[in-house]
């Protein structure tokens, strides 16, 4: 019998609920949620990309990631306009009222993000990251082969 996984994958996947659920009470002030201000993130660093790009880097399909957008363009953070070359494509940017912003929403993820890691030391931190770093390294090859281990 082969050994039990180490929990660290559970343990990760209840952190990550866990995130969402506390940055989400946090971010309703704002009228955001962790998706909604991830996107926005994502959007402020890369103005311009297509739903199809911003989908990709975000890890979401493209109908999650199109709903996400209807209540940013319906709340007045983004509009899409189309590609200038292919008007198929619809690009995504910051309204004008919400790049003025931009710099708060950041702050706040900041802060919170901040606040989640206060009292661990960097070196255990880079620790961490470094074996998620792998372990989803790992997933990604696994997904690569449909699942199937090739070992």
């Amino acid at each position: 019998m082969s050994p039990a996984p180490h929990n660290i994958i559970l343990t990760n996947a209840r952190l990550s609920r866990a995130l969402r659920k506390c940055y989400d009470a946090r971010a309703r002030a704002h009228g955001l949620s962790f998706a909604r201000m991830e996107a926005l993130l994502v959007i402020r660093n890369q103005e311009g990309l297509s739903q199809t790009e911003l989908a990709e880097r975000l890890m979401i399909e493209t109908p999650t990631l199109n709903r996400t957008l209807d209540g940013l363009v319906r709340d007045g953070f983004v509009e899409r306009r189309p590609d200038d070359e292919d008007k198929r494509i619809r690009r995504v940017w910051l309204t004008e009222s919400a790049s003025a912003e931009a710099d708060k929403l950041t702050d706040f993820s900041a802060r919170l993000r901040g606040a989640l890691v206060e009292g661990i030391p960097a070196g255990e931190l880079d620790a961490a990251e470094s074996t998620l770093d792998k372990i989803f390294a790992n997933l990604r090859r696994l997904s690569d082969t449909g699942g199937q281990d090739n070992g």
